[in-house]
């Protein structure tokens, strides 16, 4: 019997009001999938979608009885869908115009037309409206949480993405990521970019001799040390090991020269774990190149810079050629 009624509306002689919608349906669908694959109006396919996607669904509610059919049961899955594929501002229009169809078809309900036969009672249609109301309401209320706690997890898996485990500064990746931006504005704005690559020296023979944790702590207290002393629109990430790399934004290698001693100064007369330990650092310098420079070839220069300091006798700074 209830497989009969939920069939029924496909088996029966439409009038012809409802074979011009399903055609008007089918148009717009047609224009729909158009616009979509010739990217004409990329901005609000998504809007469009879902206004689509609702127009769709009316005449089947129509036939088959507005808020007593068996089709509405889908229409609380539209806020959360409007959510998913859009957005917090998406989801509340589809749950506010809905909301309003909704009541609308309650209370003229007598006057929807429903091809299933089904018996028809006053009292049940107000209630079916009445808890189908609550239903999209709870579905848009349910939408915005979850594009929250969305929000809130892929802030934080993107947070940890990019950070060192360690450290708390950047990684490779969210150093690549800074790298670009900077080389994007110097190459725009004319504008010098220098870059510090920086090693602990000797923090073998500190992991030797006091354990990897101590030299965990030895770590990010000189990766704190050093992003406390420069600026903020400098970037500091932790290069690999016991090797740090700073950016310097409009700085010429000059100024980075005395960024590099400063530094370097300051970490010669810290302590460092609780065995107060005495570090020094190398640092390696370059600068942009006005023609055909990248990440790559700056970070390169820098290292051999840094290799040249070591070979020197290391707690220097030393400039690429």
């Amino acid at each position: 019997m209830a497989i009969t009624l939920v069939l029924r509306p496909l088996f029966v002689t439409l009038p012809t009001l409802f074979t011009v919608l399903n055609l008007a349906n089918l148009v717009l669908a047609l224009v729909f999938y158009t616009l979509v694959r010739l990217d004409l109006f990329p901005k609000w396919e998504c809007i469009l979608s879902l206004v689509i996607a609702i127009i769709l669904i009316m005449p089947m509610l129509a036939l088959s009885g507005g808020v007593n059919s068996q089709v509405a049961c889908i229409l609380p899955l539209y806020p959360v869908f409007a959510a998913l594929i859009g957005g917090y501002k998406e989801s509340l229009l589809v749950t506010i115009f809905l909301t309003v169809c909704v009541v609308l078809a309650t209370i003229f309900s007598t006057d929807i037309v429903d091809l299933s036969e089904a018996d028809y009672s006053r009292e049940k249609s107000v209630v079916r409206g009445f808890w189908l109301t609550m239903s999209i309401i709870f579905s848009g209320v349910f939408g915005r949480f979850f594009l929250k706690k969305y929000t809130e997890f892929t802030d934080q898996l993107r947070d940890e993405n990019i950070h060192d485990p360690l450290t708390g500064l950047l990684n490779r990746r969210g150093l690549n990521r800074n790298f670009s931006r900077e080389l994007d504005n110097a190459s725009l704005s004319t504008s010098p970019l220098s870059v510090l690559l920086i090693d602990i020296d000797y923090f073998k023979k500190v992991n030797d001799m006091y354990g990897h944790d101590t030299g965990d702590i030895c770590l990010v207290q000189v990766g704190k040390l050093l992003a406390d002393n420069i600026r903020k629109s400098d970037t500091i990430a932790r290069f690999g090991g016991e090797e740090f790399i700073i950016l310097l934004p409009g700085t010429t290698q000059l100024d980075a020269v005395k960024v590099a001693e400063y530094l370097k100064g300051i970490v010669a007369q810290g302590k460092f774990s609780d065995f107060n330990l005495p570090l020094t650092i190398t640092i390696g310098i370059t600068e942009r190149h006005p023609q055909n420079d990248n990440a790559l070839k700056m970070i390169k220069r820098a290292d051999k810079a840094l290799y040249k300091g070591k070979d020197k006798g290391r707690n220097c700074v030393e400039v690429s050629e």
